[in-house]
């Protein structure tokens, strides 16, 4: 605790509320057992699924689902169904597809470094820095 010691009337007087709180069992035990709640296993496992799924990714799942089953309730036949399951896997598979490549190609263009000094592993090329244009530098 910051600052002087209570003195012995303060201390007195702290005990006999403390005294008094802990005659109050209601709230001793909302005292006691008040803290941390047990983890959510559906709320981890959404959260997780959140950071591997992009956004673009559960959009197009939902935009496909939509369309897919409002074309499916209007003629359900077999051979329908079976089409319309297809177009959807391939465009939810495109997309997750597209995501990861998306990632990948963001993540080779950081440089990473090599040990504790923080060397980077690949050179700089010309090609890799954007190109400076006159309207990119500020006045002086």
């Amino acid at each position: 605790m910051d600052g002087p010691a209570l003195s012995g009337w303060e201390r007195r007087l702290l005990e006999e509320i403390e005294s008094d709180l802990r005659q109050d069992t209601r709230l001793d035990r909302k005292l006691s057992t008040m803290g941390a709640k047990p983890p959510n296993r559906v709320l981890r496992a959404l959260h997780a699924a959140g950071r591997r799924i992009s956004a673009g990714v559960l959009l197009t799942v939902l935009v496909m689902t939509s369309i897919c089953l409002s074309i499916g309730m209007r003629t359900p036949t077999t051979a329908v169904l079976v089409a319309l399951g297809v177009v959807w896997s391939a465009s939810v598979a495109a997309s997750v597809a597209a995501t990861e490549l998306l990632r990948r190609r963001r993540g080779a263009g950081r440089a990473e470094p090599d040990g504790p000094a923080g060397e980077e592993r690949r050179e700089r090329r010309p090609w890799d820095r954007p190109e400076r244009r006159p309207w990119d530098r500020p006045e002086a």
